[in-house]
């Protein structure tokens, strides 16, 4: 009897011992057995899009320099101390202004005395007219008393004497008259002298007075009455204001060929009013510059509001080939480094190689997963929410957009599902939810844009 409560004791501990055993093991053998969903990196959500073509035109880009279509550099002809001054510095001037008079009080004494003088030639004139008047007279008379006294001679009632007295007197009258006509002439020329002499006098006057030769805007003023001027000197300059001005730019000598007048360029300007302003080739140089070897080109471009002033730059995109298909992307899909531009391909991923779900995982649902791979690009321009790629992709390949820089060589990646429409706010703005794909990288930095 009391070996009985001694064997159900072991019979316990046995059984006890037994259940803690399978546990061990089963134990062991859960922690021993590999996992093959253990360890797996999880998928990257990324946009994906298709490589497609686009027609483009490549353009080089150049530096264009305003000019305006007139400008003076206003000086003046004459020596002279500065009487008056009618503008004030970056005033508009209009045509005909008075902007500078020098003092003409010494050319205008001159004046006085030189029309003096022609008077007195004008008087000389109509004397000598008299004078010849005068003297015609006579000789008619003394011819015609000839003629009558070489009538008389036949009936011998008129002497020889006479008729020779009556000839005297006409070639005296014919004298005096040749006089008269030598006076006149002696006059007329005093008084063309007189009359060049006041021009003169008149046209040293008027280039004392510097006047605006167009609408213009004045530069800075340097000058102040009572301020003598030497012969040449720099007064101020003078622009023409108008609602076309120049925009001239040098092109590269072997892409010459594809610019000629009509020929329609792209300006890239705030000033302009436009990022991409259109304008028009006016006019091609006739030689190349020996140096650069590069051909001044001119253009016509707007500036209705006179934004524009000489001197400044504006880039400009030359055309140098003809139309084409060229491969385009997101500009999101780009990514910079310091070994180069790349993007990054996706391709499906071979499923067999996946391990299998674990019993009760819910079936995959859209896309299947696809694998990245880093490739290099070589970049055209960039055309703003899209770049050009001349080497590198091929249409049909899908690629990386946004989140493309979660990834990395070999990298799982899913297509992230379309972004949520925009709800509407309380306050009746819509509100939309941020891309579930973050446009930052991960040291914080933006998403770079491509921009050649």
């Amino acid at each position: 009897m009391k070996m009985k409560p001694l064997v159900a004791g072991v019979a316990l501990l046995a059984s006890l011992l037994v259940v803690a055993a399978a546990l061990f093991a089963w134990k062991y053998k859960q922690m021993h057995t590999p996992d093959p969903h253990a360890g797996m990196i999880p998928p990257e959500f990324v946009e994906v899009v298709d490589v497609k073509t686009i027609p483009w035109q490549p353009r080089s880009r150049l530096v264009g320099t305003v000019v305006p279509v007139r400008a003076v550099n206003l000086s003046n002809e004459i020596v002279g101390v500065v009487k008056e001054v009618g503008f004030d510095s970056g005033a508009t001037v209009e045509p005909g202004q008075m902007l500078i008079r020098l003092d003409t009080s010494t050319e205008e004494a001159d004046l006085a005395a030189a029309e003096a003088n022609k008077r007195f030639a004008i008087s000389g004139i109509e004397q000598a007219e008299a004078e010849i008047t005068m003297s015609k007279t006579a000789a008619d008379l003394a011819r015609t008393q000839l003629k009558r006294y070489k009538s008389a001679v036949a009936a011998n009632s008129v002497s020889a004497s006479d008729v020779d007295k009556a000839t005297s007197e006409v070639e005296r009258a014919e004298a005096f008259q040749q006089r008269a006509e030598s006076s006149l002439a002696k006059a007329k020329a005093e008084r063309d002298q007189s009359e060049a002499r006041v021009q003169q006098i008149q046209t040293i006057i008027a280039k004392k007075t510097l006047k605006s030769p167009f609408r213009a805007r004045a530069g800075m003023r340097s000058v102040h009455p009572g301020q003598y001027l030497a012969e040449g000197t720099k007064i101020v300059d003078l622009t023409e204001l108008t609602d076309e001005i120049y925009l001239d730019f040098a092109v590269p000598q072997e892409y010459a060929q594809r610019v000629s007048p009509g020929t329609v360029v792209i300006a890239e300007s705030k000033l302009l009013g436009s990022d991409h302003a259109k304008i028009t080739v006016v006019s091609i140089d006739a030689t190349v510059n020996p140096v650069t070897r590069n051909v001044r080109v001119r253009s016509s471009v707007p500036n209705p509001d006179f934004k524009l002033k000489p001197g400044m730059f504006i880039d400009v995109e030359v055309p140098v080939a003809p139309v084409a298909e060229y491969v385009s992307i997101p500009s999101t899909a780009l990514r910079r480094a310091a070994f180069g531009d790349h993007v990054f391909v996706l391709t499906p991923m071979d499923l067999s190689k996946l391990p299998p779900p674990p019993p009760g995982a819910p079936a995959q649902q859209g896309p299947p997963p696809m694998v990245a791979t880093q490739r290099m690009v070589q970049l055209g321009a960039n055309l703003g929410d899209s770049v050009i790629v001349i080497g590198g992709l091929k249409p049909g390949e899908k690629i990386a957009s946004g989140g493309s820089f979660k990834l990395r060589e070999g990298a799982m990646v899913m297509q992230a599902p379309p972004a949520p429409a925009a709800t509407p706010s309380p306050g009746g703005v819509g509100n939309t939810k941020p891309d579930p794909v973050a446009a930052t990288d991960s040291d914080g930095s933006k998403e770079v844009s491509a921009k050649r």
